[in-house]
């Protein structure tokens, strides 16, 4: 077997120029099929990321029939039992409870429709991190009356720090919730529709305004893990009271799992376009190196030399260009992705306005993953594996006088 390495790879020699052209050819396929594998990795991670932390969590526990009727009286009770069980639950790292609710935000003569959010401020930021979106003002205490707005909705209202908003909605079994609030903060969100909907009051607050005491809408969870996602809920489900849920984030913004779907899959189809078209070009070059490699084939058949042997060659040296291939499309590819990894593209300027208005955060990101190295190198070896069926037919079929006579 050594014997046969060491032939296969001084035969890729011969011809330097068609095995380099051929080498080629799979480096640029590895090496845009990995970049754009993480690049589609890495912002829909960074999307699905934002949209978890700061609304829905990786898993949410709701009163059933409130992700279909996003009614106050399909709210429950949060009690020290869910507590409890929620800490002592493995990979559960933060949660919180919360209310949320629509409402009317007004003041003066304008007036725009607004998510209203009660929170625990502590529990809530070691979440989403909101503190970091607080632009002016300060964050809101617990207890506190005040109120925390996104800056497009303050915008739109022409209020700004320290004004009074007043809300107006419908409460816990169709009271009327209203309510004046000072702004005490404004937040700037990297998805434009949250700067333009968005209002956070202290729970106990938002309780007041709708009349909703020692009650939520949701308990928001999150995990170490969002691969482990599933057996978290899978451990959950049993424990908790009948007439709760308990669902996943791709249950709770189902566009947003169809939407990555649809690109992951559009994704897949144009790599493996861009597969077969290398597939091609290499299988014309490999049926024009067996007809070059005709005569010497026939020689080396009427010299005593075994077809069995010249197939495992000719296998060897189609294994040698595709590893060739792969290992410099990984080795070229690694640290661009790991640097880019590393360091977010920040886009500006008309680009990043057009991400905000799509409702993205105008930031280009990469992940780092190893099946975007693995499944590139799985496809080229299996791709070879069906091109050398080829050769394998062609020795088996050769005729040593036919062959002798080329």
């Amino acid at each position: 077997m050594k014997t046969y390495f060491k032939l296969a790879w001084r035969n890729l020699w011969r011809s330097k120029r068609r095995t380099l052209i051929t080498v080629a050819s799979i480096f640029f396929g590895v090496f845009f099929v990995v970049m754009m594998s993480s690049l589609q990795r890495g912002s829909f991670e960074n999307m699905v990321e934002n949209m978890v932390r700061f609304y829905s969590g990786y898993i949410q526990i709701q009163q059933d029939g409130f992700q279909e009727n996003k009614s106050l009286n399909q709210s429950m009770v949060y009690d020290d039992n869910l507590d409890n069980l929620l800490k002592n639950t493995t990979g559960v790292t933060n949660f919180t409870h919360r209310i949320e609710s629509f409402a009317l935000a007004s003041t003066g003569e304008k007036s725009y429709g607004a998510m209203v959010f009660g929170i625990l401020p502590d529990s809530e930021n070691e979440i989403s991190g909101i503190s970091k979106r607080v632009i002016e003002g300060q964050y809101l205490a617990p207890g506190s009356k005040g109120i925390m707005i996104g800056k497009g909705l303050a915008a739109n209202l022409d209020i700004g720090l320290n004004d009074t908003l007043i809300l107006l909605g419908q409460g816990y079994h169709g009271v009327t919730a209203a309510g004046k609030y000072q702004v005490t903060a404004l937040l700037d969100f990297p998805i434009q529709d949250m700067n333009n909907k968005f209002v956070y009051l202290d729970i106990e607050t938002c309780r007041y305004l709708y009349d909703l005491p020692e009650r939520a809408t949701s308990v928001v969870i999150m995990v170490d893990n969002p691969y482990t996602v599933d057996a978290v809920i899978a451990s959950l489900k049993p424990k908790v009271a009948n007439d709760l849920r308990v669902l996943s984030w791709k249950e709770i913004q189902e566009e947003l799992d169809n939407l990555i779907s649809g690109k992951l899959a559009s994704g897949k189809i144009i790599k493996g376009i861009l597969f077969m078209v290398i597939g091609f070009g290499i299988w014309g070059t490999i049926i024009m190196l067996m007809a070059e490699r005709k005569r010497e084939l026939g020689i080396m058949i009427a010299v005593g030399v075994r077809k069995i042997r010249l197939i495992w060659i000719v296998a060897i040296e189609s294994f040698f260009i595709g590893l060739l291939g792969v290992i410099s499309g990984s080795v070229i590819s690694f640290p661009l992705v790991y640097y880019l990894f590393n360091n977010p593209i920040y886009v500006s300027g008309q680009v990043a306005e057009t991400y905000k208005q799509m409702g993205f955060e105008p930031v280009i990101k990469f992940g780092l993953y190893p099946d975007i190295f693995i499944n590139p190198a799985l496809t080229v070896f299996i791709l070879f594996g069906l091109i050398t069926i080829y050769p394998i037919w062609f020795i088996y079929k050769l005729k040593t006088v036919e062959a002798l006579r080329a």
